[in-house]
Order: C-alpha cells, then sequence, then structure tokens
C-alpha cells in the first residue's frame, strides 16, 4: 500500500520548481521528518510553500461524484473506494493544509479527479517518489 501526501502549491513556488521538482520534494521532505524543536520555523516555511484546500466544497465534490457508486464509503473527511473488480482500494482524507491518499494502485481513481487543480504536488515519502499530479493523470 502506498501513501500518498497531496499538497497545493504557491504560483510562486511552482514557477520556480515546475521543471525542477526534486528541491521542492526535498523541501517537503524536510518538513515531514522535522524534529519537534523546529516545528515554529517549519510550520512558517511550510505556509509560504503551500495554499490551504476547501475542504467542505472538496468533501461535498467527492461525495457527489460517488454517492451512488457501491464500492465508495464516506465518514469524516474520509473517502474510501473499495473496489475489488480493479484490485483497488483507496482512502483519501481531507484535510486543511493537505490531502492523504493511502492507496494499493499507481494510479488511484481519486487521483483523476483531483487532475483538474494545476497546482497539487504529490510525494510518497516511503518511496521517495514525488510528481506534479498534472503530468500524470
Amino acid at each position: 500500500m502506498r501513501t500518498f501526501y497531496i499538497f497545493k502549491i504557491n504560483k510562486e513556488f511552482i514557477t520556480l520548481t515546475e521543471k525542477n521538482p526534486y528541491t521542492l520534494y526535498k523541501t517537503m521532505e524536510s518538513l515531514y521528518h522535522l524534529k519537534n524543536d523546529d516545528l515554529d520555523l517549519g510550520y512558517s516555511m511550510f505556509k509560504e510553500i503551500t495554499k490551504t484546500f476547501d475542504k467542505n466544497s472538496l468533501n461535498e465534490y467527492f461525495f457527489k461524484k460517488y454517492q451512488d457508486d457501491e464500492h465508495y464509503t464516506k465518514y469524516s473527511n474520509r473517502h474510501m473506494l473499495n473496489n475489488f473488480y480493479t484490485d483497488e482500494q483507496s482512502k483519501l482524507i481531507i484535510n486543511k493544509t493537505f490531502l492523504v491518499l493511502k492507496t494499493t494502485k499507481v494510479k488511484p481513481t481519486f487521483f483523476k479527479d483531483l487532475k483538474k487543480e494545476n497546482s497539487l504536488f504529490v510525494c510518497d515519502f516511503n518511496n521517495k517518489d514525488y510528481f506534479w499530479l498534472k503530468q500524470v493523470v
């Protein structure tokens, strides 16, 4: 199972890192592994790099899109797809500052729904993988 962290990046940082996302990935990875002593600095840095998500509209969007799908369930800010025909088990957790997607697929269904947003940067810190979502799906 893979865990993807999805961030909405500010326009300035998109311009700086779009062609070379390694720098952005290393920055996000260092924030991910930050020690408790440096949390204030890390939070300030994170706020400069990212924009927030509108949790309510995202929750509403996914619920309306999948409410009639028998493979879909929702609990609070968690959206789950358990499709045994396509062998996909995905759980999307919507937070205000980032999204977490745990999935068994390399290209999960939720990626297709999120690709309309051009500023999404995806990191898998466990597998050291990163990409702009618009370039993958």
